[in-house]
């Protein structure tokens, strides 16, 4: 590779990481500034993406934007997808690069970039899971409060921001993003299924759907909400029984599926002409290929039938 790719690769690095940084301060001082306090965290005053808004689509690039968008909304980050995207490219054009100018291989700059754009996307995944989990555990909490406040003689929206303010936790955040909304004049149901949106779990669908069909035909809400808030302390208890069964299953899993992309990285970096051979015969493409399928669908099998139940 020459001076002129050496150099633009290196331009294209550097302005790619100085327009990510830009926009990350950029979000992290627009959201500071339109913020304000409220005892012990903050509540945002701009109005944010809300995937519950968006028309749906069939295409395949809207499925995956929107999916990109609730991603984001989900993990609880402060930043934008926009910005959430370009950081992974950042990531990938600084890995994939680095590798290609060190090695000089095209093939290693491609893998490393991958692996740039990959790490960052499966940190994102498994820290969104972590939020809604933490959710998952305060709700039969929040569910209580609700319950008291409204046993108590004060309406919905009194006990949403009882609970905006009392509460703590991830949990907590999401309600006062919805008091938020109704003091801003935004109507019930579309506050709730609002924050059915940012949060996607089956208890908080139910708790939603519940203050809404509550409030058009009335009903013993307390009561409900009682034996509601029994009803998931049951469903996470049985919940973390299958994780805890399970738990081998998963750790095997890991173990199996991570032995191959292993391997396969220790004898490109230091048995290189076995690799070759497998790249630039016919017949190694094409073994290749069919292990790499078959280990897709194998670790797709394991997880859905490990999957716990949303």
């Amino acid at each position: 590779m020459g001076v002129p790719e050496v150099t633009l690769l290196v331009f294209a690095a550097i302005s790619l990481a100085v327009l990510a940084i830009g926009l990350v301060v950029r979000d992290l001082s627009a959201t500071s500034r339109a913020t304000v306090s409220s005892g012990k965290s903050t509540v945002r005053l701009r109005r944010t993406p809300d995937n519950a808004d968006a028309p749906n689509s069939q295409q395949l690039f809207d499925k995956i934007d929107r999916g990109f968008d609730r991603l984001v909304t989900e993990s609880g980050t402060q930043l934008s997808p926009t910005t959430v995207f370009l950081v992974f490219l950042t990531c990938g054009l600084l890995l994939g690069g680095g590798l290609w100018l060190y090695s000089d291989e095209p093939l290693r700059g491609i893998a490393g970039g991958m692996a740039g754009m990959g790490l960052p996307l499966i940190g994102l995944i498994i820290y969104r899971g972590r939020r809604l989990r933490a959710c998952r555990d305060q709700l039969p909490h929040v569910i209580e409060m609700v319950a008291r406040a409204t046993r108590a003689g004060q309406s919905t929206e009194q006990a949403l921001s009882l609970v905006a303010h009392e509460a703590t936790g991830q949990l907590a955040d999401e309600f006062r993003t919805c008091v938020q909304q109704l003091n801003m004049g935004r109507s019930f149901e579309k506050t709730l299924k609002s924050l059915a949106s940012r949060v996607r779990l089956l208890e908080i669908r139910i708790l939603v759907t519940t203050l809404i069909v509550q409030r058009q035909s009335g009903g013993p809400l307390s009561e409900t909400l009682e034996r509601m808030s029994a009803v998931v302390r049951d469903r996470i208890t049985a919940q973390r029984q299958v994780q805890a069964s399970t738990a081998a299953g998963r750790m095997s899993t890991i173990i199996i599926a991570s032995i191959a992309p292993l391997a396969a990285l220790f004898l490109m970096s230091f048995q290189r002409e076995h690799v070759d051979m497998l790249f630039n015969d016919a017949l190694g493409r094409t073994l290749l290929m069919i292990a790499l399928v078959l280990e897709l669908i194998g670790l797709v099998w394991v997880f859905l039938m490990l999957r716990p139940e949303r």
